[in-house]
């Protein structure tokens, strides 16, 4: 039995409750709808769910819906959310104000039900098609997982994270040991299923759903792992390496077995700038990871 496709979710931002609930009634039929009273608690639930739409009205008495638009627009973890501005002002100056700020529609009331449904429907529907060009642009071609751009986003969002929480991250980096051997001896066709299977156990190996795996370029992958200590992140590490060489590539006749060499590192946002990682961090993960191949393959060495 298929599981019911999950409704996409919407966040109403208002310190009116009557307002709130009849918005709610207008949509909760169709849409996970979740409710704020105040810029702060919206933002809250931001954190906490995958929102795909917000719907935020405009006078509130703490805080404008002006100011809390700005403070999304300012924000790296919601700069992308669409907002729709909701007012009861008939003043074209606050709608042109607010689609300046970054507002994707402006709402009057009072509610036309048909109106919310069909404004809202409109931007849902923009918003998949966004994330379906957006997944094409950050997935590697050959293997399906992320590419070097969708890893670049991550990192900045981890890096982001942790040092607001003043935790710490890791990366690996994960190269297939004498690639270019195997490309020479069973053609270049083969070497891309070999890439395949390989991006493939290292996407199963890597369990959490916060973790990120990459095909950082050529026959080598990268794994982030927030919030992780050293400890775990060579665990983790030794969990690849061995299932990795056990692992057969099928070409057709007899099964083939490849390993991998892996560095590994963690990264402290307190006493590293981002620049800092990427100028140095990255290079010290690739002098470690050339270090594992001096020192014999299929094996990990640590920054």
């Amino acid at each position: 039995m298929s599981e019911k496709p999950q409704k996409q979710c919407i966040l109403l931002i208002d310190d009116d409750p009557m307002q709130l609930m009849a918005l709610g009634r207008i949509l909760s039929p169709q849409y996970d709808v979740k409710m704020a009273k105040s810029g702060d608690a919206g933002l809250k639930l931001v954190e906490e769910h995958n929102i795909d739409l917000i719907l935020l009205d405009l006078v509130m008495q703490d805080e404008s819906g002006f100011e809390v638009l700005l403070r999304m627009k300012d924000s790296d973890e919601t700069k992308d959310i669409p907002v729709i501005l909701v007012s009861g002002s008939t003043a074209i100056e606050d709608e042109v104000k607010g689609l300046a700020l970054g507002a994707v529609d402006y709402i009057r009331k009072p509610y036309s039900e048909a109106l919310v449904n069909l404004r809202v429907k409109v931007h849902l529907q923009l918003i998949d098609q966004m994330k379906t060009i957006k997944n094409f642009s950050l997935t590697d071609g050959l293997t399906g997982i992320n590419n070097r751009r969708s890893f670049d986003q991550a990192i900045k969002s981890t890096w982001s994270y942790s040092r607001r929480s003043k935790g710490s991250f890791c990366l690996l980096m994960i190269d297939i040991d004498k690639f270019k051997m195997f490309n020479d001896t069973y053609g270049y066709l083969n070497g891309d299923i070999c890439l395949k299977v390989v991006a493939g156990t290292i996407q199963e190996a890597v369990k959490r759903g916060s973790d990120c795996v990459c095909r950082w370029g050529g026959e080598e992958f990268v794994v982030l792992l927030p919030s992780t200590h050293i400890e775990g992140a060579m665990l983790m590490a030794e969990h690849i390496r061995r299932t990795m060489e056990v692992t057969p590539v099928h070409l057709g006749g007899e099964p083939v077995f490849v390993t991998v060499s892996i560095s590994a590192g963690s990264v402290d946002p307190s006493v590293m700038s981002f620049e800092e990682l990427v100028d140095g961090f990255y290079s010290s993960l690739e002098k470690a990871l050339l270090r594992a191949k001096e020192n014999g393959r299929n094996r990990i060495e640590q920054i």
